[in-house]
């Protein structure tokens, strides 16, 4: 959509602000990877109430006195958050909240600003390099799953899954920690997803593989062609590869990963 610049106007936070920035959040990031909701009550903890962060700190992009983007920055020069209405010029809501931003952190004597973006979004990554942002490698984020069985589950059920892939899986873990269960199944009927405790006497196919290697799997730091062909991924009877391979891409994490600095901690 083309907008003219003239119609949005920039201003800082007011109470009352954050159910629309809330809104706006969870519309912008609900298709990111390890996306989780928003709340306000989360947003207050995690961004207006950081002790970093001033509510000076917190620009609020308006247009037609509709909140179309805002960013979050505290003293320490850490842009806790960042979001743009894609409905609207998105370039042009991020360049002048990102340098009001920059205005921001040297008023409060900041001498740098980091800010995390997706590597995914060419956008972002454009505007800031405008701005002479240098890129630097994303901090390392570690993920621990605490009920494999349950993810699985409702991963597969977020799927529009095809008939073909119907019937009983059995995974068997090695090397899972103490809080996991080594071996677990799932019975895919009708588009719908259980999981079984216990074997089931009628025809399966079986999984052994590291738990590792499964997680991998899903969060898109393997592939399913090597993992099978290198034979981390075990399975049988083994004419059933192709509905195997199905059943794996189908868990598989296609969507970019984006975790916002106000989740950090």
């Amino acid at each position: 959509m083309t907008d003219n610049a003239v119609e949005y106007t920039l201003r800082t936070y007011l109470p009352g602000d954050e159910t629309a920035l809330v809104f706006l959040f969870n519309n912008e990031h609900a298709t990111s990877a390890g996306f989780v909701p928003r709340t306000v009550e989360y947003w207050r903890w995690c961004c207006l109430k950081r002790p970093d962060v001033d509510e000076k700190g917190i620009m609020i992009m308006e247009r037609a006195e509709k909140i179309v983007g805002y960013s979050v920055i505290g003293r320490s020069g850490n842009v806790w958050e960042l979001c743009a209405d894609s409905h609207y010029d998105t370039k042009m809501i991020v360049s002048k909240l990102l340098i009001r931003t920059l205005d921001y952190a040297r008023s409060v004597g900041s001498n740098s600003v980091v800010l995390n973006v997706s590597t995914k979004d060419t956008l972002h990554r454009r505007v800031c390099r405008e701005l002479d942002f240098a890129e630097s490698p994303p901090e390392p984020v570690f993920l621990s799953v605490l009920d494999l069985p349950q993810l699985v589950r409702e991963i597969l059920q977020s799927k529009n899954l095809p008939s073909d892939i119907n019937g009983v899986f059995w995974f068997c873990l090695k090397n899972c920690p103490p809080w996991c269960v080594p071996s677990f199944g799932l019975k895919l009927e009708e588009k719908k997803v259980t999981v079984l405790s216990e074997p089931s006497p009628v025809s399966r196919i079986t999984i052994e593989t590291e738990m590792s290697t499964l997680v991998g799997l899903i969060f898109g730091t393997e592939s399913v062609f090597r993992a099978v062909m290198s034979s981390r991924v075990h399975f049988y009877p083994f004419w059933r590869i192709s509905k195997v391979q199905k059943l794996l891409g189908l868990l598989q994490t296609r969507t970019p990963w984006f975790v916002p600095r106000a989740d950090m901690g």
